[in-house]
């Protein structure tokens, strides 16, 4: 048997729209075998089907290498579903990275890249599941992945703040204008770099200052309940930089310090049933399990 995990994501880190990443310890575990038949064990019964991602992901890659086998997987997921934390990513990541390893063949990262980013149809949370860390990647002409993994402070803490609430991704992609003026087109970018530098130097007022995004936030803050609150909540009381996680419902707030006690217990009173979750970056990306200790898989 192997087993994999593959870590969520938080994408867009604010003003880096469809191009930065960040891979967070919070994992979907998956243990297979490869098969003369396929099964799926412990998968909720809407995703327990054909358009599976993992399976999809497995029987595209299965194709691409040109080999063919079935596989009995058991899924043991973590990554809330369609809350902006990349449970798209990670599954099809999972399904990608399973086909090489059953034909034991050593996955090759800008392949596995590529095919995850296609499915996806945008590289922000495939690129860092898949290699770890923190991300910029863009999409080529040639439809290819270019991704470069940055540098970033371990001066800031990530706290994680989830409702039970799903926003569909396509949902989050309707909401957003059509075009943009010019000088927020022009702003955004230049917050992106700054949020890239923030990162890197540890910079808090850098990054309070960089994190300010008009491309998406102001839009899809309308579909998550009680943004406003919570968002004043935890600025009011703590210090940091308040993001939308991905598309939403998740919020992603990066500080010095852990999130105020009383804006956690004020968090959690509100309805909607927020969590409060902190994770490290997950440096590894995707890692698989030997000898009792986990290693990259790519």
């Amino acid at each position: 048997m192997i087993e994999i995990r593959v870590p969520a994501t938080s994408a867009n880190l604010g003003p880096g729209f469809d191009c930065l990443g960040m891979a967070l310890a919070i994992y979907n575990r998956f243990t297979f075998e490869a098969a003369d038949d396929i099964n799926m064990y412990h998968v909720e019964p809407r995703f327990d089907n054909e358009e599976n991602l993992f399976l999809r992901a497995f029987q595209m890659e299965s194709a691409i290498l040109g080999r063919s086998t079935g596989i009995h997987v058991d899924f043991a997921c973590d990554v809330p579903i369609c809350r902006g934390l990349g449970s798209s990513a990670a599954m099809i990541a999972a399904g990608i990275l399973a086909a090489n390893m059953v034909n034991g063949i050593t996955p090759d990262a800008r392949q596995c890249v590529n095919l995850a980013s296609e499915m996806e149809g945008h590289p922000d949370n495939a690129a860092p599941c898949l290699l770890g860390g923190v991300t910029a990647c863009m999409m080529k002409d040639d439809n290819t992945v270019l991704v470069h993994q940055l540098e970033v402070s371990n001066r800031f803490r990530y706290t994680i703040l989830v409702p039970d609430i799903e926003v569909p991704t396509e949902q989050a992609r309707a909401i957003l204008p059509a075009s943009y003026p010019l000088r927020v087109a022009a702003g955004n970018g230049a917050h992106a770099i700054l949020m890239v530098e923030a990162l890197r130097t540890g910079s808090l007022d850098l990054l309070k200052q960089a994190a300010v995004d008009q491309l998406h936030e102001p839009y899809r803050s309308q579909l998550i309940p009680d943004y406003s609150t919570v968002r004043r909540i935890v600025l009011d009381r703590s210090e940091g930089a308040f993001l939308i996680s991905g598309s939403g419902s998740t919020c992603l707030f990066i500080s010095k310090d852990p999130l105020n006690k009383e804006a956690v217990e004020l968090i959690h009173a509100l309805p909607n049933n927020w969590q409060v979750l902190e994770a490290g970056i997950a440096v590894n990306g995707s890692e698989v399990k030997e000898n009792g200790a986990w290693r990259k898989c790519i």
